[in-house]
């Protein structure tokens, strides 16, 4: 008997509405990705949750025993932070408490700060440069993905690990190559992962002879401890995941407070207020609709249903995260829920997201900083006329128009 087929919608409702529905049909369900390969869906709050935090449900996919179950680049383009190299995003145990030690200080809630200044001029530096492409466009629409929302975090993160400002463009060059719909193991996505790799070696050592007050240079002031290899892996991850997901929560935050004058007036009002309003649309909309794959170490008991040793496991953050379970009115963007859990956005469990603090900053600070300078910022198309991505774990829109002071649309 053939599984159902797990697809991947460009319509945000669309999708949302599938994505109920898989989920109130049952939590846990084996079906097949378009490309046939079989898989364990799991889709119910509580369910996800507890899945983050077991650690049988491992990252690293050299830990199946069975040797037809070995991951290779033949699921989704995604995989390539999976199936290359060995960092804190694909290795487990000691191996992953070890290299997530290496930054786990440096980017906690309480360390974060010391790059709000960067961020803040940043921010800024884009606004500059989006209200320079509104001019250009004569008052007509602008594309805020390609002119803002992709802009801050990848200079935010290549400012923080110490890329120098002539490189940044070449590394966002790359980035966006490595995050194309190619596969994972074609010469193209394998030759741009080496060309981030060399770019990084070069940086590490720039920073070795010219040491600043970046991640890198940090790192390399323990050298006694911190290996070349550590410090090139963690490096490759923070670039390669941090930027996407966080580019994607601007954009849908944006185009969430275009359409919602209650929600406008609040992030204008402080940025408490806008701190509230980001937790709620994270959990409304996750940048990533799943966890990165996880791979089962031994059976796995999920009610009366048992996901088998060495199968390969999808969590829906997206599912989970509008729950009617967890959440009253799940699919309304609601910023005051007293008592409602945490949502999963950023994972949760040993794995949860390093940078969440730091993404958390950006976000609000950009979020807040765009509607300050623009406050009549609308969207230029229907909501429902946004077209967004069907990569399976990075769902982000391929483009934004935005009259930026002008009426909706």
């Amino acid at each position: 008997m053939s599984l159902p087929a797990l697809v991947f919608l460009p319509d945000d409702d669309t999708n949302t509405a599938y994505y109920a529905r898989l989920r109130e049909s049952a939590s846990v369900q084996q079906v097949q990705l378009p490309n046939g390969f079989p898989i364990w869906l799991v889709t119910r709050y509580d369910d996800v949750r507890a899945c983050l935090r077991d650690e049988r449900l491992a990252v690293d996919p050299r830990l199946l025993s069975s040797p037809e179950h070995k991951f290779g680049g033949r699921r989704v383009p995604e995989d390539i932070l999976t199936s290359t190299g060995r960092h804190m995003l694909n290795t487990d145990g000691d191996e992953h408490r070890r290299l997530r030690s290496l930054v786990n200080a440096e980017l906690s809630s309480g360390a974060v700060g010391r790059w709000r200044a960067t961020v803040d001029r940043i921010v800024h530096e884009q606004l500059d440069h989006l209200d320079r492409q509104g001019a250009a466009a004569g008052g007509g629409p602008v594309n805020l993905m390609t002119a803002f929302a992709n802009q801050v975090p990848v200079a935010v993160i290549s400012t923080v690990l110490g890329l120098r400002p002539a490189d940044t463009p070449m590394a966002a060059a790359l980035l966006r190559e490595l995050l194309s719909s190619k596969p994972t193991d074609s010469p193209e996505m394998i030759g741009w992962y080496h060309e981030l790799v060399d770019l990084v070696l070069a940086t590490i050592e720039h920073r070795r002879r010219d040491p600043g007050e970046d991640l890198i240079s940090m790192l390399l002031a323990r050298s006694e401890s911190v290996g070349v290899r550590d410090l090139l892996s963690t490096v490759v991850a923070l670039f390669v995941g941090g930027p996407p997901t966080t580019a994607t929560a601007i954009a849908h935050g944006a185009a969430t407070l275009s359409t919602r004058p209650d929600l406008r007036a609040d992030v204008l009002g402080s940025e408490a207020s806008t701190a509230r309003i980001v937790e709620e649309l994270l959990r409304h909309h996750p940048p990533f609709q799943f966890v990165s794959w996880r791979f089962a170490t031994a059976d796995i008991h999920i009610g009366d249903v048992v996901i088998p040793k060495d199968a390969t496991v999808l969590l829906s953050l997206a599912a989970a995260n509008r729950d009617p379970r967890a959440y009253d009115d799940p699919d309304e963007v609601r910023p005051h829920r007293d008592g409602a859990p945490t949502h999963l956005a950023f994972g949760s469990g040993v794995h949860r997201c390093i940078g969440a603090p730091l993404a958390r900053m950006e976000i609000t600070v950009a979020v807040r900083s765009l509607f300050l300078r623009f406050p009549r910022l609308r969207l230029a198309v229907d909501p429902r006329e946004l077209c967004w991505s069907d990569m399976v774990f990075d769902r982000r829109l391929e483009s934004m128009p935005v009259n930026l002071d002008g009426a909706p649309a």
